[in-house]
């Protein structure tokens, strides 16, 4: 009982304990949804802690945003501003670590069950824009293969660039 009431202390020196509701960041806005909602509880106390429910988001809209603005936005960024973003945001994920903690602490999760999920997953985020940054084009095309010539005297070539 002791390790669980160390647990639970812990989780009150990060968040406030009431109940609030989750919202979903869509189209570049925090949305709540509208309908039903579904009561999550602290693990270990039982306490009421969140309410969610994804009902009467328009996800439709959601997808069209995405499209349109987020990958209007990549299309225009060369692989290395891409990877240079992936980096700032793990950043910003890790200077948040210890929230994320506290919240997978609600779920009755230890820190060391957390680990892999939260500093293993920004530590991908890392790898993955380092990888970038060192073997991805400056620019906003990749081709795919060498030039391969078309012609005998070679004055004509060609090269696969995938459709972005």
């Amino acid at each position: 009982m002791i390790h669980n009431q160390t647990i639970y202390s812990d989780i009150t020196n990060h968040l406030e304990r009431k109940m609030q509701q989750l919202a979903s960041f869509l189209s570049g806005t925090w949305q709540s949804g509208r309908g039903r909602e579904r009561t999550i509880q602290h693990a270990i106390s039982g306490e009421a802690l969140w309410q969610v429910t994804s009902e009467g988001l328009d996800m439709a809209a959601a997808r069209r945003y995405a499209i349109e603005k987020g990958g209007e936005s990549l299309h225009a960024m060369t692989f290395i501003e891409r990877a240079a973003m992936l980096k700032a945001v793990a950043k910003h994920l890790l200077s948040q670590k210890e929230m994320f903690y506290a919240l997978s602490a609600q779920t009755g999760a230890t820190r060391a069950d957390s680990w892999v999920d939260i500093e293993g997953g920004i530590g991908t985020l890392f790898t993955f824009a380092s990888l970038g940054s060192r073997e991805l084009p400056d620019d906003t095309l990749w081709p795919e293969d060498e030039l391969i010539p078309l012609s005998k005297e070679g004055g004509f070539a060609a090269r696969h660039v995938p459709d972005l």
